[in-house]
């Protein structure tokens, strides 16, 4: 199958190298500036003995190959918005939804968590409709420039099969197939779109958190961002259910967690899985400033919009941008 993947962070990597590993053509599309670059894309899977696969001379370009089939966009969240672009702005290069756009009107999967007002705005710009989806990768890209990830082993990347134009199908679950044979299993299903959204919004304080404390230990210390987002994740599950169904394990995590119960817990992860630490440092932290607020902002309105009040968000939120970090 002929793939792109708009992206070549982690989670595009690993997508694109088990994809590439089997066989199908992928290409990376990626800033112009690194379309020359030579570098072999190599991922790691935590969770399974030795699994390590290597693209050693993965195809970048610029824009979406003419014959693509299917499209996989796995950019930030505050990179979808039809204004912002792979790079951050800079001028000359080409935003996500004008690289849609210019490439071929075939399936565009959006492994990003898309919120109403966004989705709605990415497709407006692209002129055509796009496939929500829920990955079921994550992963960092480590100090070697190795993306090390784990794969949810009860969980497959769900396709959204409303998503898209109905014409679209056969490619969905072509592209299923291929991800399923790669060891990645997908499966293509109604109301991931809602499921995605609900998920991520009951989810969100717990990994906002993270950066609003400045990292797992120094937030576990700081009673004050704790306590806020502690009360965020209830606010958050409240408006999630208005929205549609949370993923189970969602929905677990987000009711037995508390002061008494993440502290524990946490100390229980560096004991055995050390590196699930690092990682939540890595991929949760400052790094994804921009991010965090941007789907922040995006969470408190839809909370307004359905009569939801989020103050503790709110708090979560000015935590973030005083953090000296942001300055």
């Amino acid at each position: 199958m002929r793939i792109s993947i708009v992206g070549a962070g982690a989670l595009g990597r690993v997508y694109g190298v088990r994809l590439a590993a089997q066989g199908d053509d992928v290409t990376f599309v990626v800033r112009p500036e690194r379309v020359h670059d030579v570098r072999p894309f190599v991922v790691e899977q935590v969770n399974s003995v030795d699994r390590r696969d290597t693209l050693e001379r993965p195809r970048l370009a610029a824009d979406i190959p003419a014959d693509t089939e299917v499209v996989l966009v796995t950019v930030r969240f505050d990179q979808l918005a039809p204004g912002p672009d792979l790079g951050g702005g800079a001028a000359g290069r080409r935003t996500v939804a004008e690289l849609l756009r210019g490439g071929p009107a075939v399936p565009a999967v959006v492994l990003t968590p898309l919120l109403p007002p966004q989705r709605a705005a990415l497709e407006d710009a692209v002129g055509r409709r796009v496939t929500p989806a829920m990955p079921s990768v994550s992963g960092y890209l480590d100090e070697r420039g190795v993306v090390r990830y784990w794969i949810v082993g009860f969980a497959s990347t769900l396709i959204d099969e409303d998503g898209g134009a109905p014409a679209e199908r056969p490619l969905l679950d072509e592209l299923a197939r291929r991800l399923t044979s790669a060891d990645l299993a997908a499966r293509v299903e109604p109301g991931v779109g809602a499921q995605n959204l609900a998920t991520t919004i009951a989810f969100f304080p717990l990994i906002a958190a993270i950066d609003a404390g400045g990292g797992t230990s120094a937030l576990l210390a700081d009673d004050g961002v704790l306590g806020a987002a502690l009360e965020a994740t209830r606010e958050c599950a409240a408006l999630a259910e208005r929205l549609g169904d949370v993923a189970p394990w969602t929905r677990l995590l987000t009711r037995v967690i508390g002061p008494r119960t993440l502290r524990p817990g946490v100390a229980l992860v560096r004991l055995l899985a050390p590196e699930a630490l690092r990682f939540l440092d890595a991929h949760f932290g400052p790094k994804l400033r921009a991010q965090h607020l941007a789907m922040g902002a995006g969470i408190v309105a839809l909370g307004r919009e359905h009569g939801v009040s989020l103050p503790a968000l709110e708090r979560l939120m000015t935590a973030i941008e005083h953090r000296p970090e942001a300055r």
